[in-house]
């Protein structure tokens, strides 16, 4: 079995989850001992798409007709996760939405990071649909003291520090994440993220941004993440809606606490288990002092998510992918079936 996983415009996306998810899912084949290609002018038995770009539908079209099984991951489920994103987003996200069921609707099966994208998905009768984590490296996501040290200095960090990481925009709850550091001054709030301007314009984020509290830092992408976030304390993430981010898996693979806004996409993580969840600023506020407050408290939650981040590692993901690979392959009654167990 060999199989060609592509990503049109690599560069492109390179700050994005979406390369992240194609770069952990090319190693997590290696480890499993999958032969695999990045060309899709190669010769394979398998094409697994990471994008949808008029490349990707072209290879998806022609693999059709040699009959190649087309696999598309499905990293957005539509409206849900590209309203309040960027600019004019909300506006073209029913078509938008349309577009991808169509495009969907051509491939033999769809791969999605978590069980709530699987619900969705399937509601709109799109076939075959398998859960496969966007996977997390944990050789690369293991805590250092040595890079805490560093990156606290080149930040200037010396108070508990609550962080978080993304793309600025509304969508991601930078607002709240904002009110949160102003409600709780004795504490450094930093958000690691690229800012669009423009293009991920809304007035009342500009306005929030521009009206910051001190103790906020917003550095930009870095590309280093496993030292920079070492450098922090706590996760804090207050996004409105999520597939699955691997910034979570990130966070809990280097032992950062983690505080959440109780969204359908982290419903696998337990409040009070591997995380606290909230709904509001309030409720945020609260947990984000009492993560503060108790070290003890926030040893247990980080040991119980980086035992939910190793069912993520990239040999389970390799296997899960090559798993279900050879069910596409064989078709029918295999597909169906693993499409009912999820």
């Amino acid at each position: 079995m060999k199989v060609c996983l592509y990503l049109e415009l690599e560069k492109l996306l390179s700050r994005s989850g979406i390369y992240s998810a194609f770069r952990n899912h090319l190693q997590a084949l290696k480890t499993a001992g999958v032969e695999v290609t990045t060309d899709p002018q190669d010769r394979y038995d398998l094409l697994h798409l990471h994008w949808l770009g008029p490349k990707s539908l072209w290879y998806l079209r022609r693999a059709r007709k040699k009959g190649i099984p087309v696999v598309l991951h499905a990293h957005s489920i539509g409206r849900y996760d590209v309203a309040g994103g960027f600019t004019g987003t909300s506006l073209v996200a029913p078509l938008y939405e349309r577009y991808l069921d169509r495009a969907y609707r051509l491939a033999d099966a769809l791969f999605v990071p978590s069980e709530f994208a699987k619900q969705m998905l399937s509601e709109r009768g799109l076939g075959a649909v398998f859960v496969v984590s966007n996977g997390i490296d944990l050789s690369r996501f293991r805590f250092s003291e040595e890079k805490r040290r560093i990156w606290r200095e080149r930040l200037g960090l010396e108070r508990f520090t609550v962080y978080c990481s993304g793309n600025i925009l509304l969508r991601k709850g930078v607002i709240d994440f904002i009110e949160v550091a102003r409600a709780l001054p004795e504490l450094a709030f930093v958000w690691f993220g690229q800012y669009w301007g423009p293009l991920g314009f809304h007035p009342r984020m500009y306005k929030a941004l521009k009206r910051r509290p001190k103790n906020l830092l917003f550095p930009g992408f870095v590309r280093e993440p496993e030292g920079a976030y070492a450098a922090c304390d706590l996760f804090f993430f207050p996004t409105y809606g999520e597939n699955q981010p691997l910034v979570v898996l990130e966070a809990a693979a280097l032992g950062r606490p983690l505080v959440l806004r109780d969204v359908p996409a982290f419903s696998e993580l337990v409040h009070g288990v591997q995380c606290l969840k909230g709904a509001t600023v309030e409720e945020f506020i609260a947990h984000v002092q009492r993560m503060a407050e108790e070290p003890a408290r926030r040893l247990a939650l980080s040991r119980e998510a980086y035992r939910w981040a190793m069912g993520h590692s990239l040999p389970e993901v390799g296997r899960r992918l090559a798993s279900l690979y050879r069910a596409v392959l064989e078709a029918g009654s295999a597909v169906e079936e693993e499409s009912n167990v999820g």
